[in-house]
C-alpha cells in the first residue's frame, strides 16, 4: 500500500468542514502526531506544483489554529511520494508530499475533539492515544521472529527543520491488540542522541523492548500520550510472509520466461527469447551493438539486473549463495515453498531458482567443439542502449541484445556453479540425468579454464570457488577417480591459503559489509560442512575467520549493543549499503551454522533477526524499503515493469529492495529534479534521512538482484526456519 494511501490508520476519524466541497475534494489532509504536543498535518500537491498560491512551506503561526490556539511554532518537512514517467517535455512529474509540525502549548487529551484551522479548510479529529496514529513509532511493519531473545521498536521524534526531540517526561508504551487490549506495558529505555556518527539518524533514540510480548498480532504500540504505531506481529507466519516475498522477487525479475497465473498477478509475456553471440569485450558501462549478420540463439535464464534488462557478468554470486544457503540449511527450503512454475517436481523451490540462475551460464557457454574458445561462458548479456522507463516492459523490450565475450572469471565461476548444483542435485533420484549433465558441463568450463591459464598463477576468487566445488563434486561422480579428486583439494588449499590465510590483495580479500570485496563466506563455506574436510587444519583455519570477522562486526565494525537502528552500516553508505542487511548478517548466519553451544547460537540468531527489521520499517524514516511487504512501502522504485503495473491501478512488483538512503547525492540532472524537493535539503539531514521516493533518484531506488535483493533473500532463507 502507498505511502500517501497509509498516513493515517483505519482507526483514525477524520471529518471536513469549513470548506465547499470542491475544496475538500481538492486537498485532503491527515493528521497524526509526532510527540504528545505535536500534530502533524501531511498533504501533497497531486502532482500539481501550482495547487498552492503559497508554499506550504512558508506558513507561518498565523496561519494554523488547534481548538482556536495558535501553535506555539511551526516546523516543516517536504519529500516526494511518487512521480510518473518523464513527459514528452522532458518534465519528470512529482507528487510532493509536505508536512506540517504543529507544535502545542499543551499535550493532547484522550478522546478530545480538535478543530484545526488550516489555510486550506478546517478539519476535525479526535485524538486518542490508541487511535492516533504517531509517526516517531518505528517497528517492523510485518513480523518479527518469535524465536530472538532480542525484539524491540524504537521512539524518535524528528520535525523536519525543527530536528529532533528531547523527552522530559518518563515515557510508557503499551502494546495492544485489534480489539485494544493491553498485552504488555513497561517504559522506554532512553538510548542517547543519534547524532554524532556518519550514519546518524539525528534523533533521540528511546527503546521499546519487545522481547516480552507473546507471540501473537496483529499488535501496535501506544505510547501513552503520543498514539500508536504501525500493525506488526510476532510469529513465524510473519518471518516466511517477508521470506515469500522477498525470494519470489527474484521469480519477477526472471529473463527468458512468461509470468503468468496462477505463480503471480504481475503477469507479462515472455521476454528475450533470442542474444547474438557477439562476444564483444567487457566494458563496466558499456553497451553491445548487434550486427544483424551475426547469428542468434534461443537463451533463457539469470535474471533482469534491476531498471533494465541485461544480465551482468557479477550476478553469479545469486545462484553461488543461494546453493551455498541450501546446502547449510536444508531443512528451511521445500518444494512448493514459493508457487514457482517448478513447484511440485520434488525439488525445494530455493534450489529451484538457483538452478534458474544457473542455466543462464548453462546456455552462454560455447558447445560447438570446432569452437577455440569450446567449453568457455560468456560473461553475460547487454544492448545498445538502456530501456526508458514508462516506454517499455520486458516483454515490448524490442531491443537486441548480444553476448560479452568469454570471460575466465566468468567460465571458473561457471564452472563451480554448474559443479555444486550437480552435487545438490545427485541427492534427489528423479535428477540424476540433470545432475550428471551439469556435472559434464562444469567439466568441460573447467578444462577451458586450465587451458587458458596453464603458464599463468590466476589464483582469484572465481578460482577458489570452481576448484572447492569441483573437489567435493568429484567425490561424488568419479569415486574411482582419487588422483583426479586429490589435485582439486591441492588447488583449492593452495589458494584458500592465499586468499584467505594470508588475506590474499585487493580486492580478492574476504571483507564481510564491504561490498567491494570479492570474497563472501559462501565461496568457502561449503569446505566446513563436510565430515571429509571439516576437521583438516585448513578448515579449522577457515572457522577461525569467520568467528573473527563476527567478533569486530564485519568491516563495517558495527554493534548491535552500542547502536541506535540495526542498520549495520557504519563506513559506506550508498548502492545497497543502506538496506542490504543480509551482508551484514552473512558471517553470523554461517558462524551459527557452525556452532555446537545453544547459547552461542541463540546470541547469534538474535543478531541477524535484528538485522532483518531495518528493511521492513525499523529505521528513523519508519519505511520498509521492500514493495509488497510492510504498511508503508516505496511507490515508486526505478523498475519499468513496475510503471505499467501502477499504471493499471495495482502496486509495484512485489519483493523489490531499493537501495534506499544514500550518504552522497548525485548531480545528474534527472537525479536532482527529485533530490532538489527534499526539504530539509539533502546535505542537511542525517544520513539514515537522506531519501525521498521517486524512480528518477537512481542512487536511492533503482536496486540490483545481486547488490541488495539476493542477500536479504538468503538471511530469510535462514530465518524461515525448518519446515514443520
Amino acid at each position: 500500500m502507498r505511502l500517501y494511501m497509509v498516513l493515517v490508520l483505519s482507526l483514525i476519524v477524520t471529518t471536513l468542514s469549513g470548506c465547499t466541497q470542491q475544496q475538500a475534494q481538492a486537498l485532503e489532509i491527515h493528521f497524526s502526531t509526532a510527540a504528545s504536543h505535536v500534530l502533524v498535518a501531511t498533504f501533497s500537491d497531486g502532482f500539481d506544483p501550482a495547487r498552492f498560491e503559497k508554499d506550504p512551506l512558508l506558513a507561518t503561526v498565523d496561519d494554523y489554529l488547534v481548538n482556536a490556539k495558535k501553535p506555539s511554532v511551526l516546523y516543516f518537512s517536504r519529500s516526494v511520494i511518487d512521480q510518473k514517467a518523464k513527459t514528452r517535455a522532458g518534465d519528470y512529474p512529482l507528487n510532493t508530499m509536505y508536512r506540517v509540525y504543529l507544535v502545542l502549548e499543551e499535550a493532547l487529551v484522550n478522546d478530545t475533539q480538535y478543530s484545526i484551522e488550516t489555510p486550506y479548510g478546517v478539519y476535525e479529529m479526535v485524538f486518542h492515544d490508541k487511535h492516533t496514529s504517531c509517526e516517531s513509532i518505528k517497528v517492523n511493519q510485518v513480523g518479527y521472529h518469535p524465536q530472538s531473545t532480542q525484539r524491540y521498536a524504537n521512539l524518535g521524534v524528528f520535525m523536519g527543520d525543527g530536528g529532533s526531540l528531547l523527552l522530559q517526561e518518563p515515557v510508557i508504551y503499551r502494546v495492544i491488540d485489534e480489539h485494544q487490549r493491553e498485552i504488555f506495558s513497561s517504559q522506554a529505555e532512553y538510548r542517547g542522541y543519534d547524532g554524532f556518527s556518519t550514519i546518524s539518524s539525528g534523533e533521540h533514540v528511546y527503546r521499546l523492548d519487545l522481547a516480552k510480548v507473546p507471540k501473537g498480532g496483529p499488535y501496535w504500540i501506544s505510547v501513552d500520550g503520543f498514539g500508536i504505531s504501525h500493525p506488526f506481529s510476532i510469529s513465524l507466519d510473519a518471518v516466511r510472509e517477508s521470506a515469500f516475498v522477498y525470494t519470489r522477487g527474484l521469480y519477477h525479475q526472471r529473463c527468458g520466461i512468461a509470468l503468468e497465473q496462477p505463480y503471480t498477478e504481475y503477469t507479462r509475456d515472455i521476454c528475450h527469447q533470442e542474444v547474438a553471440i557477439t562476444r564483444t569485450p567487457w566494458s563496466g558501462t558499456g553497451f553491445i551493438h548487434v550486427d544483424p549478420i551475426v547469428p542468434k540463439i534461443n537463451i533463457f535464464g539469470g535474471y533482469h539486473d534491476a531498471g533494465d534488462f541485461d544480465r551482468r557478468p557479477f550476478h553469479t554470486i545469486i545462484p553461488l549463495m543461494m546453493l551455498s544457503y541450501y546446502e547449510a540449511f536444508p531443512s528451511h527450503f521445500f518444494d512448493g515453498q514459493f508457487n514457482l512454475p517448478e513447484s511440485g517436481n520434488t525439488l525445494p523451490d530455493f534450489l529451484d531458482e538457483a538452478l534458474w540462475g544457473v542455466s543462464l551460464y548453462q546456455n552462454l557457454q560455447i558447445d560447438d567443439p570446432r569452437d577455440r574458445q569450446y567449453g568457455g561462458i560468456c560473461a553475460g548479456t547487454e544492448t545498445s542502449a538502456h530501456p526508458e522507463y514508462g516506454k517499455v516492459n520486458a516483454a515490448t523490450d524490442h531491443l537486441v541484445y548480444g553476448t560479452w565475450a568469454v570471460s575466465l572469471e566468468v567460465t571458473a565461476y561457471g564452472a563451480g556453479l554448474m559443479a555444486h548444483s550437480a552435487r545438490l542435485l545427485k541427492a534427489f533420484p528423479q535428477f540424476q540425468t540433470r545432475a550428471e549433465g551439469l556435472y559434464n558441463q562444469a567439466l568441460l568450463a573447467w578444462q577451458y579454464h586450465q587451458e587458458q591459464t596453464r603458464y599463468e598463477n590466476l589464483y582469484d576468487v572465481s578460482y577458489l570457488y570452481a576448484s572447492l566445488q569441483l573437489y567435493l563434486a568429484s567425490l561424488v561422480f568419479e569415486e574411482d577417480n582419487a588422483a583426479f579428486s586429490e589435485a582439486l583439494h591441492q588447488s583449492f588449499e593452495k589458494v584458500a591459503t592465499l586468499l584467505l590465510i594470508e588475506d590474499g590483495s585487493w580486492p580478492h580479500q574476504y571483507r564481510p559489509g564491504n561490498s567491494m570485496a570479492q570474497i563472501t563466506t559462501s565461496h568457502f563455506i561449503s569446505y566446513l560442512l563436510h565430515e571429509e574436510t571439516k576437521q583438516t587444519s585448513l578448515a579449522k583455519a577457515l572457522h577461525a575467520l569467520i568467528e573473527k570477522e563476527v567478533a569486530k562486526g564485519t568491516w563495517m565494525g558495527f554493534s548491535l549493543q552500542a547502536s541506535f537502528y540495526p542498520q549495520g552500516a557504519t563506513k559506506a553508505y550508498g548502492w545497497g549499503a543502506a538496506t542490504a542487511q543480509g551482508r551484514y548478517a552473512d558471517p553470523y548466519i554461517y558462524a551459527y551454522r557452525l556452532a555446537t553451544d545453544e547459547n552461542r547460537k541463540q546470541e547469534l540468531f538474535d543478531i541477524v533477526s535484528q538485522f532483518s527489521d531495518y528493511a521492513l520499517g525499523l529505521n528513523p524514516l519508519g519505511m520498509s524499503f521492500v514493495t509488497g511487504l510492510g504498511t508503508v512501502q516505496v511507490a515508486s522504485p526505478l523498475h519499468l515493469d513496475s510503471y505499467f503495473f501502477k499504471e493499471a491501478g495495482m502496486d509495484p512488483v512485489p519483493g523489490i529492495l531499493v537501495f534506499g538512503p544514500t550518504l552522497e547525492r548525485s548531480n545528474a540532472a534527472y537525479q536532482r529534479v527529485v533530490s532538489d524537493v527534499l526539504y530539509p535539503e539533502w546535505e542537511d539531514l542525517p544520513a539514515q534521512r537522506r531519501w525521498t521516493d521517486g524512480w528518477s533518484l537512481v542512487n536511492s531506488n533503482e536496486f540490483t538482484v545481486w547488490e541488495t535483493m539476493i542477500w536479504n533473500i538468503c538471511m530469510f532463507g535462514f530465518l524461515s526456519g525448518p519446515a514443520q
